[in-house]
């Protein structure tokens, strides 16, 4: 017999077995109602499944955007980082060499490689001070500069290799003085190694650094194919003096810590002239020599540190200079402790004074 069909109308009267589901509100019972109702409960459990997961996918999918967003976001800023990191490099070394020179300072181009701690600075060029007619007082070739990556962001770049290929200097003399010893009288204002040191009058300070833009600390310098036109009164062409090459080795021991871009540039230039000179012996009049080398020596012995041990590894006069200027200076602090002993009734010792020998 067929499954037993109970067929609901509205007045809830028997309907006939031979009725079809569907033509009135019609449930099967017995075993086919029951296979009806698992078929039934399994349908809508696979349809809230269905939710479920459409649910599953549309948060997902609003999860991956935001993930997405995220991501390009990080990507643009750290792209813009890395495209500004040329501009802050080019700005922060001009500002440096303004505030350690006292004269413009230009770039004409600059690239840094984070990936492989690469910077090249392509033409530094240094202007003339305000009275001077060559066209420069320092043009640079290309410099090759290896750093480790990371300390770029940091507060101390630190320096791996400083090689510069090509250096032109204008030594020029007119009737009120002569480029290099403004320049150099500049540098003198700029005191000690130390951090505390005067202002150099009428000189803004960069920003963001004690002065003379970002840190770094080197431990050796290469210098390559130098060459000085000395423009001379009374003399019809200019002298040319050539320097194949500088070589400074162990400095920045006494700054672990680095020092500003500026006072590597005002220690540096000291050294440089300091070899032209001496290269210089016979071309260059002696009495226009003797006033630079002095001039040369006090801007190093001004500096101190890396400046003056700089200046020895250079020798020459100027190297010979600086050491009477500090063995002069040595003197007058023992003058001074000897004359303080004295008005105090030797009440206390001179601590530079030596024992006298037991006899």
């Amino acid at each position: 017999m067929p499954a037993e069909i109970s067929c609901l109308a509205g007045d809830s009267r028997y309907i006939p077995s031979w009725c079809r589901p569907g033509t009135l509100a019609c449930r099967p019972t017995g075993w086919l109602g029951r296979v009806r109702n698992r078929i039934s409960a399994y349908d809508n459990l696979n349809n809230q499944s269905a939710i479920n997961r459409k649910k599953e996918i549309a948060v997902k999918k609003w999860i991956i955007r935001i993930v997405v967003g995220v991501l390009v976001l990080v990507v643009a800023a750290v792209g813009l980082g890395w495209l500004m990191l040329d501009s802050i490099a080019k700005k922060g070394i001009q500002k440096g060499g303004e505030y350690a020179l006292g004269v413009p300072t230009d770039v004409k181009d600059l690239s840094l490689s984070l990936l492989g701690g690469n910077l090249k600075i392509n033409q530094l060029q240094v202007s003339n001070p305000q009275g001077f007619h060559s066209p420069h007082f320092v043009k640079t070739g290309l410099f090759e500069v290896e750093v480790q990556p990371l300390s770029v962001f940091g507060k101390t770049v630190q320096v791996r290799k400083f090689v510069l290929d090509g250096l032109s200097l204008n030594i020029e003399q007119i009737a009120s003085g002569n480029n290099v010893s403004v320049v150099l009288d500049h540098i003198k204002k700029l005191g000690g190694p130390g951090e505390g040191n005067a202002q150099p009058q009428n000189q803004p300070k960069p920003q963001g650094d004690s002065g003379g833009g970002k840190k770094v600390h080197l431990t050796s310098i290469l210098i390559k194919n130098v060459e000085a036109t000395f423009h001379l009164p009374l003399i019809d062409k200019p002298l040319t003096v050539k320097v194949p090459q500088i070589e400074l080795k162990d400095i920045g021991n006494d700054s672990p810590d680095g020092i500003p871009v500026g006072r590597v540039i005002a220690q540096v230039l000291p050294a440089i002239l300091a070899s032209v000179m001496e290269a210089g012996k016979g071309v260059i009049p002696a009495d226009f020599a003797g006033l630079l080398n002095h001039d040369i020596a006090g801007a190093a012995q001004s500096l101190g540190g890396d400046a003056s041990k700089m200046i020895q590894q250079v020798g020459g006069d100027a190297a010979g200079m600086v050491r009477q200027l500090a063995d002069k200076q040595l003197q007058d602090v023992q003058k001074g402790l000897g004359g303080i002993q004295n008005g105090l009734g030797g009440a206390f010792k001179n601590p530079l004074d030596k024992p006298a020998p037991p006899k």
